[in-house]
């Protein structure tokens, strides 16, 4: 009897109902009554039903309403629809291509990357862990998104989306920058978006692969460690095009600038030295600038020893193309 009535009980449950019908990444969702579901419109300070974007693959409507029914199921706080409302947009630009990212055998997945003022005052994390679980408003942000890309663009699990291995950030993949970087937000250095303002910018983009250096006390050595990391991935034949993040800790990235300056002076030195260690590249024939697809952000702990690259999907004009768009 105890083990029928349990049944029942899960029969009835809200929450079981959207596992089965599919609108579940797999874990345990909030249930978005429409009571809540207006609570979120209110705080976007956008009508209901206004369309922000349609969503590949299948270009489903992403209006106020729906994008706040999967930051609720994510659990995430009212207070990120802006920030959810921009990365929406900026996932259904053409360029960004969602269409070929989430129905690839690849593993790529949107990588949210927020900069500017809504990072401290949102509580999103940018230091120790920024990667992994620390930080409610990256946890939900991110899994707001990936929800939107499967609920409202038609990414269904195990059928659209075919990806051959996955990884972990098709549940969640959002950090954000330091606000003490020696550098400007990413948003100044490759959009008209002001230094001042906040933005989002979303990169088609595998999981992070660890930079490990213990021993490096001078720029110039830092920078071979990351040429060397940089060159890697410009000497792999299936990468052809692939933009690639290097996301530098505090102590990494304020070594680099003693030695460059600035960011555009940190990318000319490490990929003029992975190009040292590549030799003539395959695409170089065609005109094609390897350098300029390398961006850096700063963001992870105040400790030393360990910096991250974040490859990516096939690369712009043929795949995808890195988008910001402002809060």
């Amino acid at each position: 009897m105890a083990s029928e009535s349990l049944i029942d009980i899960r029969k009835d449950d809200p929450g079981e109902d959207l596992f089965r019908r599919g609108l579940s990444d797999g874990l345990p969702v909030e249930i978005p009554t429409p009571r809540r579901v207006a609570s979120y419109v209110d705080a976007s300070g956008r009508p209901a039903d206004e369309l922000i974007a349609r969503v590949p693959p299948a270009a489903g409507k992403a209006t106020i309403e729906r994008i706040a029914a999967n930051a609720i199921m994510a659990g995430a706080p009212p207070e990120l629809m802006p920030v959810l409302v921009a990365a929406t947009r900026a996932i259904s630009a053409p360029e960004f291509n969602l269409y070929g990212v989430r129905t690839s055998n690849h593993p790529a997945t949107p990588l949210l990357i927020l900069g500017g003022p809504a990072v401290e005052e949102l509580g999103f994390n940018f230091g120790t862990n920024v990667f992994g679980p620390a930080s409610r408003a990256n946890a939900t942000a991110g899994r707001a998104l990936n929800l939107i890309v499967q609920n409202i663009g038609g990414a269904t699990l195990q059928l659209i989306d075919q990806s051959t291995m996955g990884q972990p950030g098709r549940y969640s993949y959002c950090i954000a920058e330091d606000p003490q970087s020696p550098w400007e937000p990413l948003h100044a250095s490759r959009s008209a978006v002001c230094e001042q303002a906040s933005a989002v910018t979303l990169f088609a983009a595998d999981a992070p692969l660890a930079v490990t250096d213990y021993a490096s006390n001078d720029p110039d050595a830092l920078t071979e460690t990351f040429a060397y990391h940089v060159a890697y991935v410009w000497q792999n034949p299936f990468y052809l095009m692939s933009e690639m993040l290097l996301v530098v800790n505090i102590a990494h990235a304020r070594l680099l600038a003693k030695g460059a300056g600035d960011r555009r002076g940190v990318l000319d030195q490490i990929t003029a030295a992975a190009r040292r260690r590549t030799g003539p590249l395959p695409l170089e024939e065609i005109g094609h600038d390897y350098a300029a697809g390398v961006y850096l952000i700063c963001a992870g702990g105040p400790w030393g020893q360990y910096s991250s690259l974040v490859n990516g999907w096939v690369g712009p004009g043929e795949g995808s193309t890195m988008i910001t768009e402002e809060v």
